[in-house]
């Protein structure tokens, strides 16, 4: 027994170590495995979550084991889990169980078998291992409704090389040859062999069986349906685990009051039909306990009393469950799935969940249909490496037993979802994904297309106002041209007054310079004049001669006074004209 157990499993269903936990199918047990051995090929049905693996693996198995059996009664199991096709990853179904017979030992000298037979039917290597087996064996074929996700050739084989095993005690092949085996090898041959077959399936999935009824008849009427739990045995599975002793468990041993397994019978049988049990099976008109929903119910329990949250109310040593622990049940799958994700680290969810939602359940595009797949670890993490898919991880998800791990025909291990009852809160958390993501991806888009509205209507504005400056700028250049142009014409008009000022300058300075030209020969005259004048005097002086010198200054004087007059006269004529060409913005050069 594994240290720390539970003594409620949860999702996932009982095996063949948990025998000692299994409680409330005692009777489908003792029904089921005499229908086993009175028939060749059973087929055992019930509805998802109904415990169909849990009866198999830790009720029928140990029962076909049992030393304390009579030697007819002891069978040697088979368990084949055939996994959900995966192309260019699956053996064939008649491979796969070829695989898991590699486990059981083959029987000396019957290596001659293999010369007599054609191909390497089932047939061969069941015979090869009947007398180290004593020759009894049950293959045991649960969830078998994932056979029919094989090719077709695949279950055409599959089903005549189970035909052939379970009803042609020699085939014809080796029949037609029976005269060249030695005495011994024909003693081998010809010894019975006793190989029985059941197939464990969900009610859902019972046509899919009519395709087989060709070639193996019986598997249209040799059926038992397992039932959900009555009430009584629904107690059964319920206390028992409670009160089992042993330093092995997880929780101290406790129990329940009557009012707090009265409100968890209520609780659990409250969603299910009526009229499930023949015969008024059920007492007190209470339907029937999905055995799934109840090790939910009452993992949940446990959990409670290993934190120490129940107390022990009656003072006899055991914590005592009232109606007061029982959990919300309308959404007790759903809540299971969200709290086992809450368990691992913050960082792991997130790939876990994806994981569990895209990598490992199927979808039907059509019906909308989903169902759980085997996927090899490998392909599973080269699939989401991207997201911090690891094998710790993988191991982590195990123990919360969301997953299942399963060794393959490959030679690896294999994971699915723990439990078919899982899929659909599963699938429900799945879409809720889906739909919180696209409403993201739409507030996202959104966001994005309000950002590129508001940079848009910036680049509007941007482009408004360059429109608004272009504008002004081109309203200032036709004033500045305007401008331009008037000045362009006063300019002309300044121009043209100008030339004519100029002309009028120009003839005015040629005149003025013929007169300042005769102003200078004017003083040049006067100074030749006064240099006489000087000479007389200078004459006067020497001849003594006052009046002659007085009358000749005189007359100089006067002829000089004149000549000044007319120069300064001229001098006054040229600056005016100079002053008036200057002023009209002419040069004068």
């Amino acid at each position: 027994m594994a240290a720390n157990q539970s003594r409620y499993l949860g999702v996932q269903p009982f095996k063949t170590s948990d025998r000692h936990l299994f409680f409330g199918r005692d009777e489908d047990i003792e029904n089921l495995h005499d229908f086993i051995t009175l028939e060749k090929l059973i087929v055992l049905f019930g509805k998802s979550g109904y415990g169909k693996s849990s009866l198999l693996s830790a009720g029928i198995v140990p029962k076909l084991t049992d030393p304390a059996q009579p030697e007819a009664f002891r069978f040697r199991p088979v368990e084949v889990r055939l996994g959900t096709f995966q192309a260019g990853q699956s053996f064939s179904p008649v491979e796969t169980t070829l695989r898991v017979l590699q486990n059981v030992p083959t029987a000396a000298d019957t290596g001659f078998l293999k010369n007599f037979t054609d191909g390497d039917p089932l047939w061969l290597h069941f015979k090869q291992r009947q007398t180290a087996s004593d020759g009894q064996f049950v293959l045991i074929f649960d969830q078998f409704e994932e056979f029919f996700s094989y090719p077709t050739e695949q279950q055409e084989v599959f089903r005549r090389q189970l035909a052939e095993l379970l009803y042609s005690d020699i085939p014809q092949s080796v029949r037609a040859r029976l005269d060249e085996l030695t005495d011994s090898e024909r003693q081998k041959v010809v010894k019975p062999m006793n190989v029985k077959v059941v197939f464990a399936i969900r009610s859902d999935r019972l046509s899919f069986l009519d395709s087989m009824k060709d070639v193996l008849p019986a598997i249209l009427h040799k059926r038992y349906e397992l039932r959900p739990l009555t009430p009584a045995q629904a107690s059964d599975a319920i206390v028992r685990p409670a009160r089992a002793a042993g330093g092995h468990f997880s929780s101290p041993p406790f129990e329940y009051t009557a009012a707090g397994l009265a409100a968890i019978l209520e609780a659990l049988t409250s969603g299910t039909s009526n009229n499930q049990f023949p015969n008024n099976q059920s007492t007190n008109n209470h339907p029937g306990v999905e055995a799934f929903q109840l090790q939910i119910l009452c993992e949940h329990i446990e959990t409670l009393v290993r934190n120490g949250q129940v107390p022990d109310r009656d003072g006899n040593g055991l914590p005592d469950i009232t109606p007061d622990e029982l959990p919300e049940m309308s959404n007790l799958y759903e809540n299971y799935y969200r709290r086992k994700l809450a368990e691992l680290a913050p960082v792991q969810q997130r790939p876990a969940q994806l994981v569990l939602e895209d990598g490992l359940l199927a979808e039907d595009a059509a019906t909308g249909e989903a169902r759980r797949v085997s996927v090899d670890s490998r392909a599973l993490i080269g699939q989401f490496t991207g997201i911090g898919l690891t094998d710790g991880l993988l191991a982590d998800l195990e123990k919360t037993y969301l997953l299942r791990r399963e060794m393959n025909t490959v030679g690896g291990f294999s994971f699915e979802i723990s439990h078919d009852t899982l899929v659909a809160p599963i699938q429900k958390a799945k879409a809720e994904r889906k739909i919180e993501e696209t409403r993201e991806r739409l507030v996202r888009e959104q966001a994005e297309k309000e950002r590129q509205l508001l940079e848009a209507q910036r680049q509007a504005d941007e482009e408004k106002r360059r429109a608004a400056e272009a504008e002004q700028l081109k309203n200032e250049a036709v004033a500045a041209r305007k401008l331009a142009e008037d000045e362009k014409r006063k300019a002309q008009k300044m121009m043209f007054l100008a030339i004519g000022l100029a002309g009028l300058a120009s003839l005015a300075t040629l005149g003025a310079g013929y007169m300042y030209d005769q102003s200078e020969k004017a003083k040049g005259q006067t100074e030749i004049a006064l240099a006489k004048a000087n000479n007389l005097i200078d004459a006067f002086y020497f001849y003594n001669d006052k009046f002659a010198l007085a009358y000749q200054v005189k007359r100089i004087k006067i002829h000089s006074r004149r000549e000044s007059m007319f120069i300064a006269q001229s001098k006054g004529i040229f600056l005016k004209s100079r002053r008036d060409f200057m002023f009209s913005g002419a040069s004068f050069y």
